[in-house]
């Protein structure tokens, strides 16, 4: 009996690891993970936390950097003005530039046969991806919106997002990298295997940066277990985040 209870035992788990590897490449379908480091939009990978390569700025991006104040990373001061300090909304480069940590640090994909929709747990943000063909707008003729306008298409395996029209008042990551208005985002979406997304983004901005500026290569596990739960469903509320800021006397004063 135990001779043949090896090989039976040996089929289930051949069959099982099978079973997982097997996957749809143009599946992202789920609720993905953050699980590259927290630093910033171009952080080096295995280099350390605080490891980054600095901004191609023009001397207009420069300006613009200086006069942001963030509350993270190297420049951090006592005075901040970072947007998620006063509850404003992040914008699509800092959803997707790992800026939450757990057990907040998960989008959700819905996959759909003509658009893609994306759902950020923190702050009860999203997005949509069109994948009917259409041509992204003139950011001359629409209003620029926090996460901007999105069409995208798939090269082989890869989903490649094209964005534009973006509101300037949000920035790029939490260490306070800003971009304009004329900033065009592109996403490079791969599925490595069963558990694992990739991420690339490349961001043009030929007002702040004066060369295409991409990041590090994002990564994002498949959460399984989340579709089985209530999300956090959590709003940043002014009236809540400042007395709190106060309570934990963070040691950071937001300036209006």
């Amino acid at each position: 009996m135990r001779l043949l209870a090896l090989p039976i035992f040996a089929g289930v788990f051949v069959a099982a690891l099978s079973a997982q590897q097997k996957f749809d490449p143009r599946d992202l379908s789920g609720h993905w993970d953050r699980t590259s480091p927290i630093v910033s939009f171009s952080s080096v990978p295995g280099s350390g936390r605080g490891a980054t390569v600095e901004a191609p700025f023009t001397p207009e991006g420069k300006k613009m950097n200086d006069a942001n104040k963030p509350g993270y990373g190297p420049r951090r001061g006592t005075t901040r003005n970072d947007p998620l300090g006063r509850c404003e909304p992040l914008g699509l480069v800092r959803h997707l530039s790992t800026e939450i940590v757990e057990p907040h640090n998960t989008f959700e994909i819905v996959q759909l046969p003509n658009r893609i929709l994306q759902f950020f747990e923190y702050r009860h943000d999203w997005r949509e991806i069109w994948l009917d063909g259409r041509a992204l707008p003139d950011p001359a003729t629409v209003d620029p919106k926090w996460n901007g306008f999105s069409v995208g298409r798939w090269e082989g395996d890869a989903l490649v997002v094209e964005s534009v029209a973006f509101d300037s008042r949000s920035w790029v990551d939490k260490f306070g990298y800003p971009h304009s208005e004329a900033m065009r985002l592109q996403e490079r979406y791969r599925r490595v295997d069963a558990e694992t997304l990739e991420l690339v983004m490349t961001i043009t901005d030929p007002v702040v940066y004066s060369k295409p500026w991409s990041s590090d290569v994002k990564r994002m596990k498949l959460n399984r277990e989340k579709a089985r739960r209530w999300d956090e469903q959590i709003y940043c509320v002014p009236s809540e985040e400042f007395p709190f800021q106060r309570l934990i006397q963070s040691g950071n004063v937001i300036e209006p």
